[in-house]
């Protein structure tokens, strides 16, 4: 794909009329479930975090969770290659995803509560396939298409803090923060809406695998064991899917 929208770039014929376009939007999204696992379970240096086997409820032993709803904001510049055919090069923003889950170790009566703030950087190589719209009036305004891109994703994981209020002793774990960037793609089906020649409303619905988000190997501080332990890493897929909103202007 990105070998064919990088020749549409560089060798599509230059005749036609506002070839170049900027698009800039907005959306709200919501995450998919993202469960924590270890990265080896069977891990002894440093030791996992969880470990193999299932937990209290029977599921595999993890943190069991997502990162709610959070905006979205992408800028991109692309091209008019064919006139039903366009592509573009998009960085994508998502601040301030803020996990909520529950692990389920062993041994620990009670709810276990488990928090964390991650954030994601794409970019993206996309191309859009226009639709034909038969339709007159004005709706013949609506101009409905099919996207999809591939890129990188860098994806960054505050410390996790593991609550264990049910404990009198051991009360909050925090592992290690965590960066890393991951191989990412996305769908999307939408349809502008001409406003001008050069300008467009655009709405659309996405869905976007992001990789993973990964918590370092590291030291994990403990309340009750101040200078912390050694854990490995851990991590949790990435997806979210939800509504945007931008402009397109062509020139």
């Amino acid at each position: 794909i990105a070998i064919f929208c990088g020749l549409f770039f560089y060798f599509a014929s230059p005749a036609q009329a506002a070839d170049w376009y900027l698009r800039a939007a907005a959306g709200y999204e919501s995450s998919r479930s993202a469960d924590f696992s270890d990265d080896n379970c069977g891990s002894t240096n440093p030791p996992a975090l969880f470990g193999c086997g299932p937990g209290i409820d029977g599921r595999p032993l993890g943190a069991y969770g997502d990162f709610g709803s959070f905006g979205a904001f992408d800028a991109a510049l692309g091209r008019n290659v064919l006139p039903w055919l366009r592509t573009d090069l998009s960085v994508s923003w998502r601040p301030n995803m803020v996990y909520s889950g529950k692990s389920n170790f062993l041994g620990v009566p009670g709810e276990q509560p488990v928090y964390s703030t991650a954030s994601a950087l794409t970019a993206m190589l996309n191309v859009f396939v226009d639709i034909p719209n038969p339709a007159g009036g004005p709706l013949s305004r609506l101009k409905p298409y099919l996207g999809g891109g591939v890129g990188l994703s860098r994806n960054s994981l505050d410390e996790m803090s593991y609550l264990f209020p049910g404990l009198t002793v051991h009360k909050i774990s925090i592992t290690p923060s965590g960066r890393s960037f991951h191989f990412a793609y996305t769908f999307s089906f939408g349809t502008g809406i001409v406003i001008s020649e050069r300008v467009s409303l655009d709405i659309a619905y996405r869905w976007s695998h992001l990789g993973r988000v990964e918590t370092d190997a590291g030291r994990m501080y403990m309340n009750h064991v101040p200078q912390g332990i050694g854990i490995a890493g851990t991590s949790a897929r990435l997806q979210a899917h939800g509504l945007q909103m931008g402009l397109r202007y062509s020139f």
